[in-house]
């Protein structure tokens, strides 16, 4: 029996297997758009992808939880660690930093505290997070912002704590090299206290030989009777070097940088302004270097918004994921992902018509030469 193609069974569950093809395409197709200043947040990938090479061409550090290959993660236990942990979760902080797209992050929240070139910034940095610290030296110098920093040295597990590579080691050897241009201008213990209050006296030993090591330039080594003096210290050293500071930034969760209380743990990441803290229960951050830059008490000195790099599963949600294939340059923080993309439902929709249409006409030629070829044998 004469069956035309656009009524076997065959065709029609072809074109009904395309059809679903053609919307699932439709449904999982997305547009792709460049993020604002995508140009800055590359080159600073670029730089700390150059420095990471660098420290691990002159330190050969190589560790086996160290997933991107960055050449600077630490131990979980050494003679100058503050805070030894078992928790995944500090780990996987400490990993995600050391990616080099981590600096397109830093990049991002520069801009969205409208910082711009020229500007001076202060900034808080921990031998716990070197790798966030080259991300901050990466953006400042792709974004020609001035950072006055002061650091700890103790670091917690998985951070910048094996001897012979702390976190003074690195910035030193990357600034005498001129792979970053600006260093610390002081260092302090770190750790309980910002004193080291929990680390035993041959670790200590050890950070302060490295402290003597880091300052026989010029550099200071903070190394109060209590923790309250130390804050006071470095809060007089970062107002002798500017009193026109852009923005405070603060790595790591040091006691001296952020304070003692609640407010430490419950503070959002990310920019953290004067309004975000009106209403928020200010206990121990009060006696905080960063409480001086957001509520400073002499009206010398301007209001500047706090840049919180801290808790780094929670800062990076939706931006990093830990995965050993993430590449540079891809993700979040270099563009946006729309779904639907207008061209490919174009497309579906065309290939989908073109198709019924085609299948149509040709079965509409097969009854054409059906019907003349009957026509003809009628007259024979």
């Amino acid at each position: 029996m004469f069956r035309p193609q656009i009524q076997k069974t065959t065709t029609l569950f072809f074109i009904a297997l395309f059809n679903v093809f053609m919307v699932y395409i439709s449904v999982n197709s997305y547009v792709k758009v460049s993020q604002s200043g995508i140009d800055e947040r590359i080159n600073a990938t670029q730089k700390m992808n150059f420095i990471l090479e660098k420290i691990k061409n002159e330190f050969n550090n190589f560790q086996e939880n160290d997933i991107y290959n960055s050449g600077i993660m630490g131990v979980e236990k050494s003679s100058i660690t503050s805070v030894s942990d078992l928790d995944e979760s500090m780990l996987v902080s400490k990993q995600i930093t050391t990616h080099p797209n981590f600096a397109a992050l830093i990049v991002a929240l520069f801009q969205e505290a409208n910082l711009v070139k020229g500007d001076t910034i202060a900034v808080s940095m921990t031998g716990s997070f070197p790798g966030a610290n080259i991300a901050l030296h990466s953006a400042c110098i792709t974004m020609d912002i001035t950072p006055i920093i002061m650091s700890s040295i103790s670091s917690s597990s998985w951070g910048a704590n094996i001897d012979n590579l702390s976190w003074p080691i690195m910035e030193s050897y990357l600034y005498d090299n001129n792979f970053i241009n600006s260093k610390s201008i002081a260092y302090s213990i770190g750790g309980k206290n910002d004193i080291g209050s929990q680390i035993d006296s041959l670790g200590i030993d050890r950070i302060v030989s490295i402290a003597h090591d880091a300052t026989d330039d010029g550099v200071i080594f903070i190394n109060e009777q209590t923790l309250q003096d130390n804050i006071l210290a470095k809060i007089d050293l970062l107002r002798e070097k500017s009193r026109n500071y852009s923005a405070y930034i603060n790595i790591g969760g040091g006691s001296a940088s952020m304070g003692k209380g609640i407010f430490k743990d419950t503070a959002q990441v990310g920019l953290l302004t004067p309004l975000d803290i009106e209403y928020m229960d200010l206990s121990g951050f009060e006696e905080s270097i960063a409480y001086e830059f957001i509520k400073p008490e002499s009206d010398m000195y301007k209001q500047v918004p706090i840049i919180n790099i801290k808790n780094i599963k929670k800062l990076t949600k939706n931006l990093f994921h830990i995965d050993k294939g993430i590449e540079m340059y891809e993700g979040a923080l270099f563009y946006k992902y729309y779904r639907y993309n207008p061209f490919v439902i174009l497309l579906s929709l065309l290939l989908t018509l073109g198709l019924i249409i085609g299948v149509g006409l040709y079965s509409h030629l097969q009854i054409k030469r059906r019907m003349e070829s009957n026509e003809i044998d009628s007259i024979i």
